[in-house]
């Protein structure tokens, strides 16, 4: 009788102990879902290689898509009923999807992490009801980046003046630097782009929306004034007519030494550190009219409503998005951080990546909405024609406003 409890016993202990280690065996498969813009995807497997020493039973089983394939491909997932679990996204992705996409506001972990974020670039994960549907992994920025050397031969400290300065003081100090340096022929070059003309709207003041989103607000004494300025800065030779009204790369105009200023995106700080020897450059504060601003953009990690397993993939996301992971992320691909207690030391130009983020720190969070929003996206080309037609002369630059806005809210 003994003997029978002896060996029931012994066949439960070994069932129990089977099944704990059959448990420890089992494996939870993450599929990620990535695009490169470079390096991201092998950086991404690096910055989480402590969370799966930590984590031994996730496996993350990367994708990476060619980014023209990359809405298709998770469209058709989604369509599918089998999403990734978790998804690399351009901030265009996210309105995109939103309905998809698994909210993060609300859940704890993340409303802590969102208060260590710019506002700029959590509104640019945001759906239209201000919740956080993905976080954000890297951030770019519009910003200036000056030809110091320049600026040192016309006798100007850039780097104390910037810190104040004016639209009205930089046309000055450009006046200066191009009287005293012959081989610059121009004081401003501006990257071909309404995102970039964008700066100089949001320091006036302007913008494209209305507060609630429904209609558009370009119209405005704000945005003309941007839009006169813009002018102003073709017709008085400061900037080079060949950019906006031809076909001219402003890139090599700066690289050249043909332009002392360059308005363009963070991703400048990675080209110009390769490409430029002969003079001293840096990147400086946009000079202010009404405000300081910036252009927010960047991509963003989520999971979705339907995924396997939303729950590990929720654990992930939040390991990643935290200071340490993020920093590697960021610094190893060569990014700005949108983290706000961010500290990273790059292999180089440290000081140009954190003026950048000064500018991104400085950004309203409504410069995110305009950016997001599908009227915008639609109006963007003809907005950019219709710029191009005021520079000419065609039409007064009251014109333009008014055909902008009327063209955009023919889109709601």
């Amino acid at each position: 009788m003994k003997s029978k409890k002896a060996k029931a016993i012994f066949f439960m202990v070994f069932f129990v102990a089977s099944l704990i280690i059959l448990g420890a065996q089992q494996k939870t498969t993450l599929s990620v879902l990535w695009f490169n813009d470079a390096n991201e995807s092998d950086v991404f497997m690096a910055t989480m290689n402590d969370y799966q020493k930590a984590h031994p039973n996730i496996v993350l089983d990367m994708q990476v898509i060619p980014f023209n394939d990359y809405e298709n491909k998770l469209r058709m997932m989604i369509a599918g009923g089998n999403p990734p679990d978790v998804a690399r996204l351009a901030s265009a992705h996210v309105p995109l999807f939103a309905t998809s996409l698994e909210p993060l506001s609300g859940k704890s972990e993340f409303d802590e992490l969102a208060k260590s974020y710019f506002d700029s670039s959590l509104a640019l994960g945001m759906d239209e009801n201000g919740r956080i549907m993905a976080m954000p992994t890297e951030a770019t920025a519009n910003g200036m980046i000056v030809n110091k050397t320049y600026f040192k031969n016309a006798g100007i400290d850039i780097d104390k003046l910037s810190l104040t300065w004016t639209w009205d003081q930089w046309v000055d100090a450009m006046k200066k630097v191009i009287k005293a340096n012959p081989k610059a022929k121009y004081g401003i070059t501006v990257d071909f782009s309404t995102h970039r003309f964008a700066t100089f709207l949001y320091e006036a003041g302007g913008r494209f929306l209305s507060s609630d989103g429904k209609s558009m607000n370009f119209n405005t004494p704000e945005s003309l004034d941007a839009l006169k300025f813009f002018k102003m800065l073709h017709d008085e030779g400061l900037a080079p007519k060949s950019v906006w009204m031809g076909s001219e790369n402003p890139q090599e105009l700066f690289q050249s030494g043909l332009v002392a200023c360059h308005v363009g995106g963070s991703w400048l700080i990675n080209a110009y550190n390769k490409n430029i020897k002969d003079f001293e450059w840096a990147a400086v504060r946009m000079p202010k009219r009404k405000i300081n601003s910036s252009v927010p953009g960047g991509k963003f990690i989520g999971t979705f409503k339907s995924s396997a397993h939303k729950k590990e993939a929720l654990d992930l996301i939040a390991v990643f998005s935290d200071k340490a992971p993020n920093e590697q992320y960021c610094k190893d691909t060569f990014n700005l951080s949108a983290r706000k207690d961010a500290n990273i030391k790059y292999t180089a130009r440290s000081n140009d990546f954190a003026v950048f983020t000064a500018e991104l720190n400085v950004t309203p969070p409504y410069t995110a909405d305009d950016w997001k929003s599908d009227a915008v996206a639609k109006v963007n080309s003809y907005a950019r024609e219709q710029i191009v037609e005021g520079l000419l002369g065609k039409q007064t630059m009251e014109q333009t406003a008014a055909n902008i806005q009327a063209k955009g809210n023919s889109y709601f």
